[in-house]
């Protein structure tokens, strides 16, 4: 049996007190006017059932009825429990304090364990993504709950939440600017550490894991849904008597920055590793993610460096563009056969009912894109029905225009660059230069925008290829591959002025 009154004077006072901030939230914290003692006797009072509930995660409550059931938290298992509830001094000497006992029994005696997991989901993801951060602004952390329908204020005010997080005020950034970041609380003391490894590395556009992955990393540090870097940790356990302590060793190596993409076997304990498990550190600790690296494994960084390398490379091939669309004359030639056999598609299957389908008539988009959608899935069946009834008595050679567009295709492409005269679309290995319609594509779309994946139609139209005007952006960062592969492609690949058969050679 522990009384942690009796034992007040056993931490600093210093240590006291940051604790004491993290759990109870609610107070006036005046360190030079409380004594340890008093900070304990606060969060006694504080600890309250519904409180405890409300700042443990469910982990940690299952841990608490464990401890009730007098098994220790000692094993690797529960390394997460273990420091957790030792913050909160609910695990003191192997047990728990006397005072707290019988609020912990009313906490965690009826309490479903699955729901308050549930519950707890979305919190337990912010924070993973914090962790894994380390030091992060707030305006990301909104747009992480806006994508995942989180309820951003719900977790930002939360016990939980606060505990393992904070909002600092007037952060350092690394161009010597100032703002607000949210900080995790556990690397409040490697700030300075964190700061000079970001120095020495370029900030890239945020790359979020999924969310068992933030799940993951807030319990673990690290993401164990990652086969290799649970491959590792499961081996790991072999070789190391104290594998607590190397995990500790480890991270504080990593967050610190004695081990980077450089000196990956800065670690202690590595000299003995056996030959297997070296090779298993070595693909692992790439992949773990990393406040250094912008939330960012090692890998992940590289990546992402030699990505915006190939963008910058594709990009700098952009041109401003001049001519590189259909002038009016021919526009208003093409909406009308286009318009027309749409119109026609639309009596027929009655996607937008009452509707005449005519360029001066306005219609949803959305209606419209379902309307184009249905064309092109059965192209051939429509316009050979089309130019057999001929319902706007046509000329033959409009008929032939039309009767080419069974050259055309609708999918994915890449929007690769823009060249003076044409905008180039990328698909397969095959560079596609298209014609716009009335205006030059990069008005809409601008250079630094791209390469960008869209989806729209391209056809033939008077010798030329052309797309028809509805343009689908696709907002997604693209792969390094995907982009070094279109710069080889425009560089080296063929080059398709025309769909029709006899020209495109």
């Amino acid at each position: 049996m522990v009384r942690i009154l009796e034992h007040a004077n056993r931490y600093s006072k210093k240590d006291v007190f940051e604790y004491y901030k993290r759990t109870c939230q609610n107070d006036y914290w005046d360190y030079d006017s409380m004594t340890r003692k008093e900070m304990f006797e606060r969060m006694i009072e504080t600890y309250t059932p519904d409180y405890l509930i409300s700042i443990c995660t469910s982990w940690e409550l299952k841990a608490l009825r464990r401890l009730l059931r007098n098994q220790d938290l000692e094993d690797d298992r529960y390394r997460f429990e273990r420091q957790a509830l030792s913050t909160k001094f609910l695990y003191f000497d192997k047990e728990i304090p006397e005072e707290f006992k019988k609020n912990v029994k009313l906490a965690v005696n009826n309490i479903d364990l699955d729901q308050k997991a549930l519950d707890d989901e979305p919190t337990i993801v912010i924070l993973g993504i914090i962790r894994a951060f380390g030091i992060i602004e707030p305006s990301l952390i909104q747009a992480v709950c806006a994508a995942c329908n989180f309820d951003y204020k719900s977790i930002v005010e939360s016990e939980l939440f606060n505990f393992w997080a904070y909002l600092k005020e007037d952060y350092r950034l690394i161009d010597d600017s100032f703002a607000n970041e949210y900080v995790y609380w556990e690397y409040k003391d490697m700030l300075f550490d964190i700061r000079e490894s970001r120095i020495q590395h370029e900030r890239f556009g945020p790359k979020f894991l999924d969310q068992d992955s933030y799940i993951s990393i807030f319990y673990h540090g690290y993401d164990a849904t990652n086969p290799d870097i649970k491959k590792f940790f499961t081996a790991v356990k072999k070789e190391v008597s104290d594998i607590t302590r190397f995990k500790e060793d480890l991270f504080n190596n990593l967050l610190r920055g004695t081990v980077n993409e450089e000196k990956i076997d800065l670690i202690p304990l590595f000299n003995g590793f056996s030959d297997s498990l070296t090779k298993r550190y070595r693909k692992a600790v790439v992949q773990i993610a990393l406040p250094n690296y912008y939330g960012l494994s090692m890998k992940g960084y590289k990546e992402a460096h030699e990505h915006v390398c190939f963008n910058d490379k594709l990009r700098s091939l952009n041109e401003k563009q001049t001519y590189a669309y259909l002038d009016q004359k021919d526009t208003r030639l093409f909406y009308k056969l286009y318009f027309s056999i749409l119109d026609y598609v639309n009596t027929l299957e009655k996607i937008i009912p009452n509707k005449k389908i005519d360029p001066n008539n306005y219609i949803e988009p959305d209606e419209l894109v379902n309307l184009i959608e249905v064309f092109w899935n059965e192209k051939d069946r429509f316009i050979d029905e089309y130019i057999q009834k001929n319902p706007l008595n046509l000329t033959h050679r409009n008929l032939n225009v039309i009767k080419d567009f069974k050259y055309g295709m609708r999918k994915n492409f890449l929007l690769a660059v823009y060249e003076k005269n044409y905008t180039v679309l990328n698909d397969e290995g095959i560079n596609y230069m298209v014609k716009g319609l009335n205006e030059n594509l990069d008005q809409f779309i601008p250079a630094e925008k791209t390469p960008m994946l869209i989806q729209t139609a391209i056809m033939p139209f008077n010798g030329m290829i052309i797309y028809d005007g509805f343009i689908s952006m696709a907002n997604m960062q693209l792969s390094q591959e995907l982009v070094s592969k279109a710069f080889e492609d425009y560089s080296y690949g063929q080059k398709i002025y025309s769909l029709l058969p006899k020209k495109m050679n």
